[in-house]
């Protein structure tokens, strides 16, 4: 066999070998195609461990997530010191507390123009109200007009709040002269006739060794003696979500001598006082213990002058200001319901804890949105028992209720600290 033969039969043998491995590499990759598409069988064992370990390393993360999250929480100081107290369960809503809708039949007033007008008083056909940006404003029939004003620029949002001022309780006597409440620069005097200011209370003063932080609401007596309230002397108006939460004893009740022209402390140790009301007589006095859903009452006259008693408790929510209404009664403005069935404050009054961590959380305005949107009026007669109710359950009208105001004409307006208008109802 020479070379050449011998080249050739190289050549074919290297050919065959070479189409051998070809058709088993073939074969084998088939086989691993078919072995992939196996039913019951999609993924390899690579894609199981990487998935496992996917999965573990999610969990693992939110884990810790919500470990750190925690101690951060634990860690935050709290804003409030609160302190456990009690209340007793909300009241059904049944009898004089039944549902109805009549507040649903209110007619909003200047809405979007006025923010915040949470009490009123009338002279002479005129309505005076005091609002979120500073300014007492005159109603005279569908005219909204600037009356007066105790701050100073800057106005407008709660950080300026401490300067511009925000008028609150509002009395006017039968002479014309306006006594008016300034949560951050005291008690003041005004002539409704000039505009004429004058300041009896300056916030800035200590009263009995404590300055006012919180003036609220009050009522005049017949010769000139002012009771008012001062909710807290730790915490300011626009921090009256702490003061509530809280659940501490900085609330006073005080009064002004304007023979003497000094202010001195009638009563201490109160829980968010809030609402003044002299009776007819002027034998007694009302204040709503707001953070207790309570009413108590002071005794100005007779064998019991001086004493506290209880007037109305375990009231269907947080009272705000009360006025007297034409029946002899006394309305009272529910700023936020209790509801029997939960109430998210009553859950908390019991566990500080919780207060602390619901502080550290949310700060005020975020706060607002867990208040149920219910507006509730009610009317309690001179015993202090409801005899009547005006309801809006769903709060698509009045979602809430600062004071009421009963005018001659029989209409009730309906004050708010928050809403951003008045509410007329026709009785």
């Amino acid at each position: 066999m020479d070379g050449t033969q011998d080249t050739g039969m190289r050549q074919r043998q290297i050919g065959r070998e070479g189409e051998k491995k070809s058709q088993m590499f073939g074969s084998m990759e088939q086989s691993v195609d078919n072995a992939d598409h196996t039913p019951g069988d999609h993924t390899t064992i690579a894609h199981v461990h990487a998935g496992f370990f996917s999965c573990q390393s999610v969990v693992l993360i939110v884990v810790v997530a919500v470990a750190v999250t925690a101690l951060i929480v634990i860690l935050l100081p709290s804003p409030i010191k609160p302190k456990a107290f009690s209340i007793p369960d909300p009241p059904e809503f049944v009898g004089a507390l039944a549902p109805n809708k009549k507040l649903q039949r209110a007619k909003r007033l200047f809405e979007g123009v006025i923010q915040g007008p949470e009490s009123m008083d009338q002279h002479k056909g005129v309505i005076y109200t005091g609002t979120a940006n500073g300014n007492i404003m005159k109603l005279t029939g569908d005219e909204l007009e600037y009356f007066t004003s105790f701050g100073k620029e800057p106005c407008g949002g709660q950080e300026n709040e401490h300067t511009c001022g925000r008028p609150l309780g509002i009395r006017i006597n039968e002479n014309g002269t306006m006594f008016a409440i300034d949560a951050y620069r005291g008690l003041f005097q005004v002539d409704t006739k000039t505009g004429d200011t004058a300041t009896l209370v300056s916030a800035g003063a200590p009263i009995e060794k404590k300055a006012p932080k919180f003036l609220n609401d009050l009522d005049v007596q017949k010769d000139g003696i002012i009771y008012f309230t001062d909710s807290s002397y730790r915490w300011q108006r626009r921090e009256n979500r702490y003061a509530a939460l809280e659940g501490g004893e900085c609330g006073r009740l005080l009064w002004y001598n304007p023979v003497t022209r000094k202010a001195k402390v009638l009563l201490k140790n109160l829980h968010f006082p809030n609402g003044v009301q002299l009776s007819p007589q002027q034998d007694y006095l009302l204040v709503s213990e707001t953070s207790r859903a309570r009413i108590l009452k002071y005794n100005l006259k007779g064998p019991r002058s001086g004493k506290v008693e209880t007037f109305a408790e375990n009231l269907p929510g947080l009272p705000d200001n009360i006025r007297r209404s034409q029946g002899g009664g006394y309305w009272v403005g529910i700023a936020s319901v209790r509801s029997s069935k939960f109430s998210l404050y009553d859950f908390m009054t019991t566990r500080p804890w919780l207060r602390s961590i619901f502080t550290k959380l949310f700060d005020a305005e975020t706060m607002m949105k867990f208040l149920p949107q219910y507006g509730l009026v009610i009317e309690l007669d001179e015993d202090g028992q409801i005899i009547q109710s005006l309801h809006d359950p769903t709060g698509e009208v009045v979602p809430s209720v600062s004071e009421v105001h009963e005018s001659t004409t029989g209409q009730l307006y309906l004050g708010s600290y928050h809403s951003p208008f008045i509410a007329r109802l026709d009785l």
